[in-house]
């Protein structure tokens, strides 16, 4: 009877020991799986931070490609002035009027007027800016202005790239997908059209839609091979092969 009394009393002690250890595991994995959660949240805020960097670095690299091409067309032309004579007076001469004609319905005067800028350019450089200092709903608003004005501009594409990108900072994922691909279907021969495409399907990765974010990835490598982004493209399509064997298994 002793016997059996100690018996039963060691497997409620080893039993009190089993669950006092499976509370401190579950304790322990608490903890890990909260700093998971943290981690995520810092990795997702410093991918953030990238993207804008990187954006940011683009639209510099933009800004230095106009004033090198500038500055081409002045040397090719001779136009580099030299100094005026002594004694002669350089008097201003009377703002140009702009060249392009955006259509019967707009004047370059009116939309002079209406913005308070002179030429395209102005125009494209203000929503660069905006940009750059994270002013995203007005950035959005002075590229759509350019567009409006100046929809057969060869600034064009990149205006309406940035539309879409100013939506992706703001992660309204759904609005830059639209953007994005109306870019990638309106402008498929410019420059812009490959990170547009490769942005859409970005749009949705982060949307969650996985067969759309493959197809899209797919069309970038297939349509703009040896490019930047169908490069960025392939690495991406690693991403969402992983995402969705593990959503098999």
């Amino acid at each position: 009877m002793k016997q059996k009394t100690f018996m039963i009393a060691a497997l409620l002690a080893l039993l009190a020991t089993g669950c006092a250890a499976t509370k401190e595991q579950q304790r322990s994995i608490d903890k890990l799986s909260l700093q998971t959660a943290d981690l995520r949240v810092s990795l997702e805020d410093m991918r953030v931070k990238v993207d804008d960097l990187g954006n940011k670095f683009i639209l510099l690299q933009e800004k230095i490609d106009a004033s090198r091409a500038d500055i081409d067309k002045l040397h090719a032309a001779g136009a580099f002035p030299s100094m005026p004579p002594a004694g002669l007076t350089v008097v201003p001469l009377a703002e140009e009027e702009l060249r392009y004609n955006p259509g019967p319905a707009q004047k370059g005067h009116t939309m002079k007027k209406e913005t308070g800028l002179s030429s395209p350019e102005a125009m494209y450089n203000k929503g660069q800016d905006l940009f750059m200092a994270g002013r995203y709903e007005e950035s959005r608003a002075a590229f759509s202005a350019f567009l409006k004005a100046y929809p057969r501009h060869n600034l064009s594409d990149n205006a309406s790239y940035w539309v879409g990108e100013a939506y992706y900072a703001e992660k309204n994922f759904a609005k830059a997908l639209e953007k994005f691909t109306e870019t990638a279907d309106k402008y498929p021969s410019e420059n812009k059209a490959p990170d547009a495409l490769l942005k859409a399907g970005f749009s949705h990765m982060e949307m969650n839609e996985g067969a759309r974010a493959k197809a899209a990835l797919e069309k970038v490598v297939a349509m703009y091979p040896g490019t930047d982004a169908a490069s960025k493209a392939m690495k991406a399509l690693e991403t969402v092969g992983a995402k969705e064997g593990r959503d098999e298994f």
